[in-house]
């Protein structure tokens, strides 16, 4: 009977070049790979929203349509601008504060969910399922805050 893989596995088979968190040093480069795939997930469906919206303002600029996808848009926009401007894996906290391997265990669930909730979002863009991609934007940006409580400490992420 084969076994399950784990989170870490499950990452290391979807993102390339992914070593996933073994030694301290390498956490700042996975990091960097999740976040640059979650990022590209976004920016392709940021873009094939705005290419909708472009073909549905050129048909008919009144649509109630557009509205909703430019608050998408928006919300995608401001979610990469928050991945890309947040501490990259606990580099600087490091220096005085400790990741247990519980933390990193929790930190791989958290990478998984968020790689995929990206991946839905970019295949809802793809679909011009706006319904879907507002569900997994929100769970997405949701997973990602909590995330990030796991680089300090518990007195400090509250």
């Amino acid at each position: 009977m084969p076994r399950e893989l784990t989170p870490l596995e499950q990452l290391q088979l979807m993102i390339p070049g992914y070593r996933g968190y073994k030694v301290k040093d390498l956490i700042w480069q996975d990091d960097m790979l999740v976040r640059r795939y979650m990022i590209d997930r976004l920016e392709n469906a940021n873009s094939n929203f705005s290419k909708t919206m472009s073909e549905i303002a050129r048909r008919s600029p009144f649509d109630e349509r557009l509205r909703a996808l430019d608050d998408l848009t928006s919300r995608i926009r401001e979610l990469i601008s928050d991945i890309n401007s947040a501490q990259s894996g606990g580099v600087d906290v490091y220096a005085r504060w400790k990741i247990h391997a519980e933390q990193l265990e929790q930190i791989y669930q958290y990478d998984l969910k968020l790689v995929g909730l990206a991946s839905q979002v970019e295949k809802a863009s793809i679909e011009t399922n706006l319904d879907a991609a507002n569900q997994a934007l929100e769970e997405l940006r949701r997973l990602w805050r909590d995330r990030a409580k796991l680089f300090y400490p518990p007195e400090l992420s509250q």
